[in-house]
């Protein structure tokens, strides 16, 4: 239960720094106008094709740890995972850096920004799915911090669900963005510049005693054993 509540609270506390990167794109949505519910649903397949690209990550973020933890190395995927958000979210509030350079990064996104000025000249709910999808796969820091959590879980499933919950942690300041709601970016995105790294910090520190297995309920759980009882040589 602990990986789909810090995905969401990483999201719900990041959601002011999604709205700064992301926020222009929110806002330069197209809509073929109409009712309030359908732009409302306009916005929300952009929702959609972004959360979704999150899940898939975390998906595979999640599974590639769950090789190491089947090779027996799952505590160690959760040390090294909570270790780098740590560091990173260190960084970011100290000197304002990333532990991972963006200029390649920004290079091999460069095809996904065209393809989003294509797509935000197109007037339908696929396209709105694509932006949405093509936004989750642009370079972010805290997506990476997100992505890291994910792999914590050593399993597909709760990478899923841990970038999934991550997503949504982020829909209400970015629909209100979407919505018309920008001046809540200036209002608070100095304070969010600090607040997001401390919740980093913290969710990095539980999944770092994720890793440590200290027979804590909830927070780290004992490191799973072989059953010991099993006689290979008893007869059925």
């Amino acid at each position: 239960m602990i990986d789909p509540i810090t995905g969401f609270l990483l999201g719900l506390a990041g959601g002011l720094h999604c709205a700064g990167m992301c926020g222009p794109i929110a806002m330069a949505l197209p809509s073929s106008g109409g009712t309030r519910g359908r732009v409302v649903a306009e916005k929300l397949f952009y929702q959609f094709g972004r959360i979704g690209t999150y899940a898939t990550l975390g998906l595979i973020a999640g599974y590639g740890a769950s090789v190491f933890d089947i090779a027996g190395y799952g505590r160690v995927a959760s040390l090294v995972a909570g270790t780098l958000m740590v560091v990173t979210a260190i960084m970011q509030l100290v000197w304002h850096r990333s532990l991972f350079p963006s200029g390649p990064l920004h290079r091999i996104a460069d095809p996904l920004r065209r393809e989003l000025r294509r797509l935000l000249h197109q007037h339908s709910f696929l396209a709105l799915l694509g932006i949405g999808a093509c936004n989750g796969l642009l370079p972010c820091g805290l997506v990476v911090s997100a992505l890291l959590g994910s792999a914590s879980t050593t399993e597909p499933l709760g990478g899923a669900i841990f970038m999934a919950t991550f997503g949504i942690g982020t829909l209400p300041v970015m629909m209100s963005i979407a919505l018309g709601g920008g001046f809540l970016t200036q209002r608070l995105k100095k304070t969010m510049r600090f607040a997001l790294p401390i919740m980093a910090i913290a969710i990095g520190s539980i999944v770092i005693l994720r890793g440590m297995a200290l027979d804590i309920p909830y927070v780290s759980p004992p490191e799973a054993r072989p059953n010991s009882n099993v006689n290979c040589c008893e007869e059925p």
